[in-house]
């Protein structure tokens, strides 16, 4: 895929009634200043390490706020109030987050953690285009295989947790991600068809479902690396001491022969 090609796909949500684009950039906006609040929330609990210590509090405020957000009525005169509390649940969930990344950002692999940020950023925005300028029979499609995908993540859990090996846990990982992916797709196109059929869109709604499928890429997009990493580590260690093995053997031939060349002289 080109330059080109890209710039067509986007050009093609063209198609989109000037009112579903102003209500798609009101979800987008409120999804980029939540990521914003939980990006602020990582930054409070690296600041101050004692915020760590409540993650099961963070938990249950997490997921209080999350069922206050659905339980609100979606009005006008409630946005402002669920739009604070979808900020609350992501400034809450950057500090829960951060025990995760912070070993990673203390080692030599800190910059795994951007790769996957990018990573995340460019799928999430890939499946949302691609579901805008797709047709409804594909969209279908890709909703059934998330479904079948998510059914195929919990038998790999299941079998991971009784056969633990590295390979089931790649796989898993792997799968996770073609999941999350995935769910962007089912989200995006329950987005579109709502609008398409004249329906209010409830900006923070979506957009808390759109901040827990990025936050669940990028998770499983870093440790997915951070696993690769440490193998690759694994397999550079082996490797050196297995080169040095062999220099002894190829060493000590030489030294005995100076040794008895020595003694004769």
């Amino acid at each position: 895929m080109d330059i080109s090609s890209v710039f067509k796909a986007f050009s093609q949500t063209a198609h989109l009634k000037p009112q579903v684009q102003r209500q798609l950039s009101a979800i987008y906006l409120t999804l980029l200043s939540t990521l914003g609040t939980c990006l602020f929330g990582y930054y409070l609990a690296y600041s101050f390490p004692f915020l760590r210590d409540y993650f099961i509090p963070l938990v249950i405020g997490v997921m209080a706020i999350t069922v206050a957000i659905f339980f609100i009525p979606a009005t006008l005169g409630n946005l402002s109030k669920r739009r604070v509390l979808l900020w609350t649940n992501g400034l809450a969930m950057g500090m829960l987050i951060q025990p995760a990344i912070l070993p990673i950002m203390y080692s030599r692999d800190a910059d795994l953690v951007y790769m996957a940020v990018g990573l995340a950023a460019a799928l999430f925005a890939s499946f949302s285009v691609a579901t805008m300028v797709s047709s409804r029979s594909q969209t279908i499609y890709a909703i059934g295989s998330a479904s079948m995908a998510l059914s195929g993540l919990l038998w790999l859990g299941l079998l991971s947790w009784f056969y633990p090996s590295l390979a089931l846990f790649s796989i898993n990982l792997m799968v996770g991600i073609a999941v999350s992916c995935l769910y962007v797709v089912v989200h995006t196109h329950e987005v579109l068809e709502l609008a398409q059929r004249g329906e209010r869109l409830d900006p923070v709604t979506h957009a808390m479902l759109f901040f827990s499928d990025f936050v669940s890429l990028f998770l499983r997009l870093l440790r997915l690396l951070s696993t690769d990493r440490r193998r690759q580590e694994a397999n550079e260690r082996e490797g050196r001491r297995g080169g040095s093995k062999y220099e002894r053997r190829q060493f000590r031939p030489t030294e005995s022969a100076f040794r008895s060349c020595k003694s004769e002289l």
